[in-house]
């Protein structure tokens, strides 16, 4: 296939929400977000260029040094693994499956940054890759169901060589100097746009002329969420990837993105989901996004972002609705075998 670089739709201009947080800010509030920086732009220059094999194996060293100050982002990811799958994993399954957990989260937040994998290493399938990278009708926009699972912006990466106008939605950084830096370093390996969590005018405008959005959909929902039954307990799902493609009839790609045993990359894509009207079809179609998701998840069980408080106490979500089947043995495995996250 021949790789066409993006032709990137540029967004209306509005005020950002770093450059506000900069003129607001005290002045020892900018030193330290200058120090921050500084620090940031040293840590990739040393990062530009290594390879994959030796970032993993630093990693691993990482977390295993650091366990007594990531204490509290393992006991998180613990506690996690515990409400989804009760007695049936170890206490130790569980502590192993949460340090590859983080190795793994880790890893993906740099496979952005260092050096690109060889594309033979790096296998999609699914029967939606065919549809999803077809020619569109003009003004026509999609959305790209991403989850934290594996190696979300290799995949990124992968997709940002296949299809113009390519955006993903992201989380800036509090420190808008950083958050320059690390946008810059992403672009110089996924040539797509980058559009706020906190600008969705921009999406919808994005899709109404026919980009593709990139979203992670399996986040806390916060405010009028959707209930939705996410690995057998009572969630709050992300509402905005399904409105969005409620009101622009944009259709919901699902994908994932793990690291093989082998040492190569699988891309996964899922047949698209449309939206039916009201709520009543937004809740319909995030239970078919997380019921594609979850035997992937149950695959790769080491790879997801057990780290994130998806369920929390107190505010209805995490209600045992179905018993869940432990992680697939390959996961256990691949949690307790020594080498790369």
């Amino acid at each position: 296939m021949n790789q066409k670089l993006p032709q990137p739709i540029q967004p209306a201009a509005r005020p950002a929400r770093p450059r506000r947080r900069w003129i607001h800010a005290s002045r020892r509030q900018r030193l330290r977000w200058w120090a921050e920086a500084l620090l940031l732009r040293l840590l990739l220059l040393l990062l530009r260029g290594r390879r994959h094999h030796s970032i993993a194996s630093g990693i691993r060293q990482v977390v295993r040094l650091g366990q007594p100050a990531l204490g509290r982002r393992l006991a998180t990811a613990e506690a996690n693994l515990e409400r989804v799958y009760g007695t049936s994993l170890s206490p130790g399954q569980r502590q192993l499956l949460a340090r590859r957990s983080l190795e793994s989260f880790f890893l993906s937040c740099l496979e952005s940054i260092i050096e690109p994998v060889q594309p033979s290493r790096i296998h999609a399938e699914g029967e939606g890759l065919e549809p999803l990278l077809a020619a569109r009708q003009p003004n026509q926009g999609v959305i790209i169901a991403s989850l934290h699972l594996g190696c979300w912006d290799l995949g990124l990466r992968w997709l940002s060589q296949r299809l113009e106008k390519l955006a993903v939605v992201y989380r800036p950084a509090h420190n808008p100097q950083a958050d320059r830096l690390l946008n810059a370093a992403r672009r110089a390996n996924s040539q797509c746009h980058w559009i706020s969590q906190f600008d969705v005018r921009s999406m919808l405008e994005w899709l109404r002329r026919g980009g593709a959005l990139v979203v992670m959909t399996d986040l806390y929902g916060g405010q009028n969420p959707l209930p939705v039954d996410v690995l057998g307990l009572s969630t709050h799902a992300l509402r905005t990837p399904l409105a969005l493609s409620q009101k622009t009839n944009a259709p919901i790609y699902p994908v994932a993105h793990v690291r093989e045993d082998n040492g190569r990359f699988q891309l996964s894509f899922g047949w698209p989901l449309t939206a039916a009207p009201g709520v009543e079809g937004l809740v319909q179609q995030a239970q078919a996004l997380a019921d594609w998701q979850e035997p992937l998840i149950q695959a790769y069980a080491e790879q997801y972002y057990w780290i994130q408080r998806r369920w929390r106490t107190g505010d209805g979500s995490g209600t045992r609705l179905r018993t869940l089947a432990p992680p697939a043995p390959r996961a256990l495995a691949a949690a307790a075998a020594r080498g790369r996250p």
